[in-house]
């Protein structure tokens, strides 16, 4: 129509009609062009919005864990310098004692990320659609740190862990981990599965498996040794956790949010 139009102007030789159906064409064009802009800002927009609440919701998840880890290693190093004083003679301790002590200190925590939202964001090259900047950043550092995986590769590779349990008797072990070992406990986040080493506990075999168990740890001078380098170990590595939350922001990131 338009073209047509052109057509039987030139011929006649009508210059301001061409002029203005060219402007016209011009015009429709620009207009197609800023509409699908709008459509497309419109359309991030949306994205953005819920990238940032999916992310949001992740990274409070991811909180919880790493405070969840957090207080599971505390108690556990508790455990092993326990453990240490008892087996070493240096605490006076009765043999039920030591053993759970001992028992949780060779025990670790896993820790489920969450981070779907982030490596779909990450993958489809929208990170910049997160315009809040802490938000953004946090994620970026929470997610690319290693220090999570090296804490539950290092709990999981102990070599008290293994020596602990080449020590004592299968039955012994069963009764440890039944009665004192890890709980699962629910939260009103996120974060499920947690698990808590955090509550008194008492041991049903007879007192003559324990001094068994016992003089079993005593004998082995390697696992005193190991147990001093877990409890070295799992001190620098909570230093390393509460660095990691700090210096990335997760915690901030919530502050007056109710958080673990």
């Amino acid at each position: 129509m338009i073209l047509r139009r052109v057509i039987s102007h030139v011929k006649n030789q009508e210059w301001t009609a061409i002029a203005i159906d060219f402007l016209i064409v011009v015009f429709g064009v620009f207009a197609g062009f800023q509409v699908n802009n709008w459509n497309e800002a419109r359309q991030d927009r949306a994205r953005a919005a819920v990238y940032t609440e999916r992310l949001k919701a992740e990274l409070h998840a991811e909180l919880e864990y790493a405070s969840a880890l957090l207080q599971y290693n505390s108690v556990a190093s508790k455990a092993g310098e326990a453990a240490y004083l008892g087996l070493s003679g240096q605490a006076v301790m009765d043999d039920e004692t030591i053993l759970i002590n001992a028992y949780r200190a060779s025990q670790y925590n896993w820790y489920e990320r969450r981070r779907a939202t982030f490596d779909e964001i990450v993958a489809s090259g929208s990170l910049a659609l997160i315009s809040d900047v802490g938000l953004r950043e946090t994620a970026i550092g929470i997610y690319n740190t290693p220090m999570f995986s090296i804490v539950q590769s290092e709990g999981q590779s102990s070599r008290y862990r293994d020596l602990f349990r080449m020590a004592i008797e299968p039955s012994l072990h069963r009764d440890l981990s039944e009665n004192c070992g890890d709980r699962e406990y629910a939260t009103k986040g996120a974060a499920v599965g947690l698990l808590t080493i955090d509550y008194p506990c008492t041991l049903t075999v007879s007192p003559e498996e324990m001094a068994k168990g016992v003089l079993a740890l005593r004998s082995d001078p390697e696992v005193a040794r190991a147990l001093k380098l877990r409890n070295a170990q799992m001190s620098g590595r909570m230093f390393d956790l509460e660095s990691t939350i700090r210096v990335y922001g997760l915690k901030t990131l919530f502050e007056g949010q109710r958080t673990p």
